[in-house]
């Protein structure tokens, strides 16, 4: 098992994975898979504002704003937030910070979504926690997580339960029993299981991969 300073180090690698990747991003250019999913699922709800959680690259971040929504994009590495600037051409906003202490006011937005973030964290009950506390009472929290017979499973140096040190970042997987206690003090309103294929990413990835997630759709109820 690695130290906790280690594993902070293995959080915030993705700063130098963004530098690293020279030519275009580091992911695709396209939305993951789940995103049109999850649109109709806010759409549904009449979401107006949404804070989209270590937003990276942007590219979910632009799908959310080509939709119509009003969107905050935040995460912790500037790199990556220097290439959503380019992808979200004006259409919403950027903010540099850690995802557990945000400068937004309770209950201040109609929905957070968080998309392949869980799995480069070691433990996200933080997250799930200001995520709470920002989003209004009926709002909606949409987040993805790694399963464990996900294809990158297994890769890299095993330094915790589903956890690994892969290229100076962390990727943790999960069972559901991990996602149902992570959302203890929320309603969860669909639990869903979506596997899909993944191109290359650069020289961090470089080879198609299979990518096996649970997506949450989680809201906290309104006082009576």
């Amino acid at each position: 098992m690695t130290s906790s300073e280690t594993y902070g180090d293995l959080q915030y690698g993705w700063e130098k994975a963004y530098q690293d990747q020279s030519e275009g991003p580091l992911w695709q250019e396209d939305p993951i898979p789940v995103i049109p999913a999850a649109i109709e699922a806010l759409s549904k709800r009449q979401i107006g504002t949404v804070v989209d959680l270590g937003c990276g690259d942007g590219r979910n971040l632009a799908a959310l704003a080509a939709a119509g929504f009003n969107a905050l994009g935040v995460d912790i590495a500037p790199t990556g937030l220097a290439h959503a600037r380019r992808i979200i051409q004006r259409r919403s906003f950027l903010l540099r910070s850690d995802a557990t202490t945000l400068p937004l006011i309770d209950s201040s937005v109609d929905a957070v979504t968080c998309f392949d973030v869980f799995g480069q964290i070691q433990d996200p009950t933080d997250l799930v926690a200001e995520a709470r506390r920002i989003v209004t009472p009926g709002g909606l929290f949409v987040t993805n997580a790694f399963t464990t017979t996900d294809g990158t499973y297994g890769e890299g140096e095993e330094i915790g339960k589903h956890t690994f040190a892969y290229k100076d970042t962390l990727f943790r997987y999960y069972e559901e029993e991990d996602i149902r206690a992570l959302f203890a003090d929320w309603t969860i309103v669909e639990l869903d299981r979506v596997s899909w294929d993944d191109p290359p990413h650069g020289d961090f990835r470089p080879y198609p991969h299979t990518h096996d997630n649970w997506v949450v759709y989680a809201t906290v109820e309104k006082s009576a």
